[in-house]
């Protein structure tokens, strides 16, 4: 996208040159012993509200890969990540004296295992929600739908929690990953 233009010149909301940051995201998703899929939301450092892992592509990994590692770094997640984003949503990211326009690429992820100790687990809360709850707290309208059409396709696809490594998270031995997971409830 080019230079921001408009209403927009001479703000704050122009600071950066218009340029749009490109991140990278996944939606992680958890197969419940009770037959219902929840998504894992983290809390953003700076305000503090409901979001998904992301951050900015990692220079030599995939787009895949990179969004998998905020994943790990932001909520000891681990799982297997879609190759191919479900979608993209845009939004207005705050940077210390201007906004940044984001576009953030967002890949699907299923939760095998859960980190009790994860590089960010000082900086952030997570939280485990219905499809539903999860739409209704996060704010980007863009990401609401992702999220629902996560749920969509995980419905679609009839996909009920069976097998090992199916139906739960596996957990690190010391058991202070669910702690940590109900933290913010």
């Amino acid at each position: 996208m080019g230079k921001v233009q408009g209403r927009f010149e001479g703000t704050p909301f122009a600071e950066d040159g218009g340029a749009e940051l490109v991140q990278l995201g996944v939606i992680p998703l958890v197969s419940c012993p009770d037959g219902v899929t929840r998504v894992v939301l983290v809390t953003s450092r700076g305000s503090g509200r409901w979001t998904i892992p992301k951050g900015n592509p990692i220079a030599g990994l995939p787009p895949h890969k990179s969004a998998a590692r905020e994943a790990l770094e932001e909520a000891g997640l681990i799982g297997k990540t879609a190759k191919k984003p479900l979608g993209s949503y845009r939004f207005w990211k705050r940077r210390e004296d201007h906004w940044t326009l984001a576009s953030v690429d967002v890949h699907l992820m299923r939760v095998e295992e859960r980190r009790a100790i994860f590089k960010e687990a000082a900086e952030r809360s997570t939280g485990l929600f219905t499809i539903a709850e999860a739409s209704g707290l996060v704010v980007e309208p863009g990401l609401k739908t992702l999220i629902e059409a996560a749920g969509h396709l995980d419905a679609a696809r009839g996909e009920k929690p069976r097998g090992k490594g199916r139906g739960k998270i596996k957990d690190d031995k010391s058991g202070a990953a669910r702690k940590a997971q109900t933290r913010a409830a």
